[in-house]
């Protein structure tokens, strides 16, 4: 009788670990600083996270100004010369880019330059993200590696971001863990 009970006791407890890791911690999405917008978003007295690196930006009456969409979690397989190449990507209220800003990174600062002075961060500016994944963009001179890097990390965000806005941000529609979780009536 004591071997069925340990064997049922440790059983409800696989059962419960099993279920519990079934749950999803409710994710957390870091912040950005006001101060890291407002060069982009002069306006700006909000940033609210929508979802992984997607924040929308706001004046002080509520009004969208734009999206500040961050390249990683999503591009960081993504590598130039020297490393990865995240970037910051704002988007005007219209959907259209504003600007494309490459973050800390390892590269060479000389080829890192070299991209900049290449004007490679402004070919997608005033582009819809339909338009800018369709645009050929060629790779700066001497800095070949960290231009795809560039292109590329913004390929990888930008079709994330597409997959991002065909999910229901809604607070009143049950995911399915609330649903799978939610006493019966």
């Amino acid at each position: 009788m004591k071997t069925f009970r340990t064997l049922m006791g440790g059983l409800l407890m696989v059962g419960t670990m099993t279920i519990a890791g079934c749950v999803p911690a409710p994710v957390r999405i870091p912040e950005i600083p006001l101060s890291k917008v407002e060069p982009y978003f002069s306006e700006a007295a909000v940033v609210e996270a929508i979802d992984t690196a997607f924040y929308q930006v706001k004046d002080a009456q509520g009004t969208l100004l734009g999206t500040v969409l961050l390249s990683e979690p999503f591009s960081e397989s993504v590598m130039g010369y020297n490393g990865k190449t995240p970037l910051l990507i704002a988007l005007d209220a219209e959907g259209r880019i504003k600007n494309v800003v490459l973050l800390d990174n390892s590269e060479t600062p000389r080829f890192a330059q070299r991209v900049a002075n290449g004007g490679l961060y402004q070919a997608w500016d005033g582009l819809t993200v339909e338009e800018a994944l369709a645009k050929t963009v060629d790779a700066v001179s001497g800095a070949t590696y960290t231009s795809n890097g560039v292109k590329n990390s913004l390929a990888v965000r930008l079709e994330a971001y597409q997959r991002q806005l065909t999910k229901d941000y809604s607070a009143n529609k049950p995911g399915f863990w609330q649903k799978l979780f939610a006493p019966k009536r």
